[in-house]
C-alpha cells in the first residue's frame, strides 16, 4: 500500500541578518554538529530565521525531490505509517538528510523509543507522543547560516533543530495536535538527546541557544514545566537518549554497520581525520558506554528539587526495553568487538575492501565462542 504524506508546504524561505552594534561582533566559528566543528572561523553570522510553516527551505525540498523518498521503504512499517500523518516523504528527506543522520534514523529511534513502552509504564498515549517526538529529534534542513546553500550528508545540529521548533510552532502544534505545554516538553526531550551532552557551550549556529551548553537548554526548558511534569521528562529523556544512541545498533548487524559507515561518511564530511576501520574499532567502546552518561542527570534532578527521583541507568534501561532490542543491541555489541579485534592494525583500505568477510568472520566467532546465532 502506497503512504501519502501531506503536500509540501512551498512558502518563503528567509534569512536576516541579527541586529547587533557594530562593537558586538566578534569572530566566531562555524556550526558543529552534535558537537563537531564545521568549518574555520568566520565573522558574525546572521541569525536562521524561517517564514512562518515553511518546514524547509526551497533548497533543501528541491534536493529532497530527487531523493525518491518514500515511507514504504523504511525499517518499521507501523512507525513510517505514523511519519507519514505529518510529512510529505520530500520533508521528511529534506528534514533528515545526513549520511547516520538519514531518512530512516528518526524512524529507527521511534520505533526503539516505543520499545520502552511496558517497561516505563507509557501510556499508548505517553508512547505515541513520544514516537512523535523521535520523529522530530533531529529535523534540520542543513540550510547554511547567511546564505540558500545545503550541505546535506552532515550531521543533524540539536540547536537549530531547536531554533526551527520554535518558529514552527504554530504549524508544528497542529500537525501533531499538541498543546503548547507539551511543544515545551517536546524541546525538552530533544535537549536531552544533544551529544555530547555537556556543560560546555556550543559554537554559534545563528540561533537563540548560541553560547550555551546542553545541559543549561535543557534545564531552562525544564524550569518551565511544573515539578510533576518534570520528574516525568527527566525519566523518559534518558529513554530517548538511549534509543537514539542505540536504535540503529538493535536490529540487523549488516545495519548496524551500515550506521557505523554513515556516521564515518558525517564525520568526514564535516573536517573529522577518521576512516571506517578506526570508525568500527571505537564502536564496542561507544555501545558500551551508551545509557551511562547520567551523572548531569542527577546534578540536575537535585538542582530542581527532586531529591528522591530515580532516574534509569544503563542496566534498567535494558531491563526496560524490548526484549529482542536488547538482545539485538548486546549481540551486535559483541560483534563489533570481534570485528575490531580482526580488524587488528589492517590499513583503511583493506578494511574498506573486505569489510563483507570481517562481517562474516564477527558472524562466525560469535556464533562458535557463545552458540548464538547472530543477528
Amino acid at each position: 500500500m502506497q503512504i501519502k504524506g501531506p503536500a509540501p508546504l512551498t512558502q518563503t524561505y528567509a534569512v536576516t541578518a541579527a541586529k547587533a552594534p557594530p562593537a558586538a561582533k566578534t569572530t566566531e566559528s562555524a556550526a558543529p554538529a552534535d558537537g563537531v566543528q564545521l568549518g574555520s572561523t568566520a565573522p558574525v553570522s546572521p541569525k536562521i530565521q524561517w517564514n512562518k510553516a515553511a518546514l524547509v527551505q526551497p533548497k533543501a525540498a528541491d534536493l529532497a525531490s530527487h531523493a525518491n523518498a518514500s515511507f514504504r521503504q523504511t525499517p518499521s512499517n507501523s512507525v513510517a505509517e505514523l511519519a507519514s500523518r505529518y510529512f510529505s516523504a520530500d520533508e521528511f528527506q529534506a528534514l533528515n538528510s545526513g549520511s547516520y543522520h538519514n531518512f530512516d534514523h528518526p524512524i529507527v529511534v521511534a520505533d526503539a523509543a516505543g520499545g520502552f513502552a511496558h517497561g516505563m509504564g507509557w501510556s499508548p498515549e505517553r508512547k505515541q507522543f513520544i514516537q512523535q517526538v523521535a520523529l522530530l529529534h533531529d529535523a534540520d534542513d542543513r540550510s547554511q547560516v547567511g546564505s540558500d546553500n545545503v550541505k546535506t550528508g552532515s550531521p543533524a545540529r540539536a540547536q537549530v533543530t531547536l531554533e526551527w521548533m520554535d518558529q514552527q510552532k504554530g504549524e508544528l502544534c497542529e500537525r501533531f495536535g499538541w498543546q503548547p505545554e507539551q511543544f515545551t516538553e517536546a524541546k525538552a526531550l530533544i535537549a536531552r538527546t544533544d551529544f555530547p551532552f555537556d556543560d560546555k557551550p556550543r559554537n554559534p549556529m545563528g540561533t537563540k541557544y548560541d553560547g550555551q551548553s546542553p545541559l543549561q537548554v535543557y534545564k531552562d526548558l525544564l524550569s518551565e514545566m511544573p515539578k510533576s511534569k518534570q520528574a516525568e521528562v527527566l525519566k523518559d529523556g534518558l529513554a530517548l537518549r538511549f534509543a537514539d544512541q542505540a536504535g540503529f545498533y538493535a536490529g540487523s548487524f549488516d545495519m548496524a554497520v551500515e550506521a557505523v559507515e554513515g556516521l564515518c561518511k558525517e564525520l568526514q564530511g564535516v573536517g573529522v581525520p577518521t576512516n571506517l576501520a578506526s570508525s568500527l574499532k571505537v564502536t564496542p567502546g561507544f555501545l558500551a558506554s551508551a545509557g551511562k552518561d547520567n551523572a548531569l542527570d542527577t546534578q540536575l534532578a537535585q538542582e530542581l528539587g527532586h531529591q528522591n527521583l530515580s532516574l534509569p541507568g544503563r542496566e534498567e534501561l535494558l531491563q526496560s526495553w524490548d526484549p529482542g532490542m536488547g538482545q539485538r543491541f548486546l549481540a551486535n555489541s559483541k560483534q563489533f568487538e570481534l570485528m575490531g579485534q580482526a580488524i587488528g592494525e589492517a590499513s583503511p583500505e583493506k578494511v574498506q575492501s573486505e569489510l563483507s568477510s570481517l562481517k562474516d568472520t564477527a558472524r562466525s566467532v560469535y556464533r562458535m565462542t557463545t552458540g548464538l546465532q547472530p543477528t
